[in-house]
């Protein structure tokens, strides 16, 4: 919680601690440039990286990242195997797998390439004895690249489990000191309005437009401010370890607010570390969450709610299954930087809205825990490990009715 964590690391750090409580035998295993391994809150925590001789060799599916991970499981033999995002089970596919879908399947897809795709998706999804998807347009997805794949498809299991968020991380009685002692370290005063952005710097994350929206209310609102706080790393591809955290998008964005930077009306202040983000959302009036890609969930949304702030965000993937237009936030159509504009300074000028919708955001994060996605979580291993017993069965009674024919 320390370091740079995305939605995905956050949510399996907060179930991990919860199962481990719970007295659960939990290890996290993740990749990186170098072996690591460590103790948090009494979770097993390990990076495997491939050895030399591996780490630039394919085999068919297989890849040297892969391998550590494979020994780690045969080595261990762990009960349940729960892969998030992670799909290369060749090596071990006889344990028990749970998959946990975070991001949309096959993105930037149009239909025709989707449906292509989805059989050799699937083929190895269904390896998994439960999908859970993190909303309900996730599950939406797995759901029809299953029924794309074929009448031969193996069994779908596919369940939604929302992440969750701590409904007291800043109890209602200590807000309004948490959020004058953060607003006097940024030299905010009492009348500004800030906006705030939380996550990765990236295209895909909108944060151009909010650029643009902000600078041209920072020139009619001089109470308008905004804060961003993350970068480049927290988006997970292919050589994100190797990017460059102040990335082209970092730099553009910077650009578009140089005069506000300039009167300390936008403050650009890189990757916080969860454990000390929530006196950012005190410091605030009003998350802004522009996604011009499929967000599936939104994590810093409950998070603004829990705290009593008002959303607005683009439409997207599984965002209105947490924001309610005009109820707990405002929905805007993606890349529509004029409506984002006219709904930044319609809060700006409305404190009634703003409190309004805060409100209602915050009875919203009530319905959401870590727990319950604990709880959910732990239901789903049961379901795999149910399904696991029972096609044993049936697999013992195929074999002896086998025997029985072939005497």
């Amino acid at each position: 919680m320390s370091e740079a964590t995305g939605g995905t690391e956050r949510t399996v750090l907060e179930v991990a601690r919860i199962q481990q409580r719970r007295g659960f035998d939990v290890t996290i295993a993740s990749r990186g440039d170098e072996y690591w391994q460590g103790l948090w809150e009494n979770v097993r925590l390990l990076r495997l990286t491939p050895s030399p001789w591996t780490r630039a060799l394919t085999f068919g599916k297989i890849t040297g990242v892969h391998l550590p991970l494979t020994s780690l499981i045969h080595r261990e033999k762990f009960d349940l195997i729960h892969l998030h995002e992670y799909l290369k089970t060749a090596l071990f596919e006889h344990y028990p797998k749970v998959m946990h879908f975070h991001n949309d399947p096959l993105p930037g897809c149009d239909a025709a390439v989707f449906a292509q795709t989805a059989p050799a998706y699937w083929a190895q999804v269904g390896k998994s004895l439960r999908q859970i998807g993190v909303s309900e347009y996730l599950a939406r997805r797995l759901h029809l690249a299953h029924d794309l794949a074929g009448e031969d498809a193996s069994e779908a299991n596919i369940v939604r489990v929302p992440n969750g968020v701590h409904a007291n991380a800043i109890p209602p009685q200590a807000r309004a000191e948490a959020r004058k002692q953060a607003r006097e370290k940024l030299g905010l005063k009492d009348a500004d309005v800030v906006f705030l952005f939380a996550g990765a710097m990236r295209p895909e994350k909108g944060v151009e437009f909010l650029a643009r929206a902000f600078a041209r209310l920072s020139e009619d609102n001089p109470n308008a401010r905004l804060i961003m706080v993350g970068g480049g790393r927290l988006w997970i591809e292919q050589g994100w370890l190797r990017s460059n955290p102040l990335d082209a998008m970092e730099r553009e964005v910077a650009e578009i607010l140089k005069p506000a930077i300039a009167q300390r009306r936008a403050l650009l202040l890189g990757i916080v570390p969860p454990a000390e983000i929530m006196p950012y959302y005190a410091a605030s009036d009003v998350l802004v969450l522009p996604s011009m890609f499929q967000e599936t969930f939104g994590l810093v949304i409950l998070e603004a709610f829990s705290v009593g702030l008002p959303v607005i965000a683009f439409r997207s993937g599984g965002i209105p299954e947490l924001v309610e237009d005009r109820r707990n936030g405002i929905i805007l159509e993606q890349g529509d930087e004029e409506a984002l504009y006219r709904a930044m300074r319609e809060l700006t000028l409305d404190r009634a809205l703003r409190e309004r919708l805060g409100a209602a955001g915050e009875r919203t994060a009530q319905l959401y825990s870590w727990e319950n996605t604990a709880d959910q979580i732990e239901a789903a291993y049961q379901g795999a490990l149910e399904t696991r017993s029972r096609r044993a069965a049936s697999s013992t009674r195929s074999q002896r009715n086998h025997s029985r024919a072939t005497q």
